[in-house]
């Protein structure tokens, strides 16, 4: 059974069983007037029979209805008509067949009853009332929940433009601050400028396939390889100016994170707390699973006066981006602190939710 059938099946099923009972409690009242068994069974189908008539024909004139005019108010008015015919035709039906049972089938005289008539009429109208309420109501909430639906989708592709959005902001502010570097070595040393342009078509490569693949999400090894090849184009040319510490956990290394998370954190503390100092400095890389292993801790941190980073516009951008893509990813769930160290350094640290993602990029 296929999974749209199945909400369809069960109605069915418990409309079934809903008559089954219905038809039974007619029997079972006929039988304890003392009618004889099979009697009590041909009039209680007598009566439950067209009160199942009534209740599909209630259930199709409340459909029409709902497709006509779907406004709550006005229902009763546009029911009136349906039901007092409906109604009718259903009393009609179940003296009908009642005298055709009492006099062709059991050959004895068939008598109408004021009292038995309002009995019937009272009956239908309580089936007729049930089931359209009951219909409308499940109307509006099939409404509701595809409201709902649409809702929650238009809010994932929302999110999916802006994510997007940040991913191509953050990747020309990437390849600018790289490519500002290398120009600096061209004149400097040509060799030196060879070798860093061979780093450089290594970053690209990678720039490259996460835009054209529009990957958002990469195991945290992989992202620790391009900070790597970004370190080593940076190292060619700061030398032994620039000095790199990685303190990574081999559990967090398989753990998805952002594409270009971790790279802009770097950026950051190599242009604001390396570059500026003759002596250069140190620059520390952590990454590692809180005791829960629910959360990833990453920190970059230098020894530098890197204060200025937050409020340098240059260096702000790829860590604003980097905070909105965060907001849009993870819904809040992730969090990204900065500021001084008590070394007089300066640090910042994401801390993201440890989810389960299978995306890799395409060579």
């Amino acid at each position: 059974m296929s999974r749209d059938r199945a909400p369809q099946r069960f109605v069915e099923l418990t409309a079934l069983a809903v008559w089954i009972a219905y038809t039974s409690s007619y029997a079972i009242t006929f039988a304890l007037t003392g009618l004889p068994v099979w009697t009590a069974i041909r009039a209680a189908l007598a009566n439950s029979i067209p009160d199942a008539m009534l209740a599909i024909a209630a259930f199709r004139v409340s459909r029409a209805i709902d497709r006509g005019h779907r406004a709550a108010h006005g229902l009763v008015a546009r029911h009136a008509p349906w039901a007092a015919l409906l109604i009718g035709v259903t009393v009609l039906i179940k003296n009908l067949l009642l005298w055709f049972d009492y006099v062709i089938v059991a050959g004895t005289r068939f008598q109408l009853n004021p009292a038995v008539i309002f009995w019937h009429t009272f009956l239908s109208a309580l089936v007729y009332v049930t089931v359209a309420a009951a219909t409308h109501a499940w109307l509006i909430g099939q409404r509701l929940r595809e409201e709902e639906a649409n809702a929650v989708r238009a809010e994932a592709l929302r999110a999916q433009a802006e994510i997007a959005a940040l991913r191509a902001q953050l990747n020309p502010h990437f390849l600018f601050n790289t490519l500002h570097s290398v120009l600096g070595l061209v004149r400097r040393d040509p060799a030196l400028a060879e070798a860093a342009l061979e780093k450089l078509g290594d970053l690209l490569h990678y720039a490259t396939r996460v835009h054209r693949n529009g990957v958002d999400w990469i195991a945290l090894r992989h992202e620790c390889d391009f900070v790597d090849t970004y370190l080593d184009l940076e190292a060619i040319r700061l030398g032994d100016r620039l000095r790199v510490v990685r303190n990574l956990d081999e559990a967090a290394l398989d753990c998805q994170v952002p594409t270009f998370s971790l790279q802009p954190l770097v950026e950051n503390a190599v242009r604001h707390g390396i570059a500026p100092r003759a002596e250069g400095g140190q620059i520390v890389v952590g990454a590692r699973l809180q005791p829960d292993g629910n959360r990833l801790r990453l920190e970059v941190c230098n020894d530098g006066a890197g204060q200025r980073s937050s409020e340098s516009e240059e260096g702000g951008l790829g860590l604003r981006v980097l905070r909105e893509r965060l907001d849009a990813l993870y819904r809040g769930t992730a969090s990204m602190t900065a500021g001084p160290t008590s070394g007089g350094g300066y640090s910042v640290v994401l801390t993201l939710p440890v989810i389960a993602r299978d995306t890799e990029i395409n060579e």
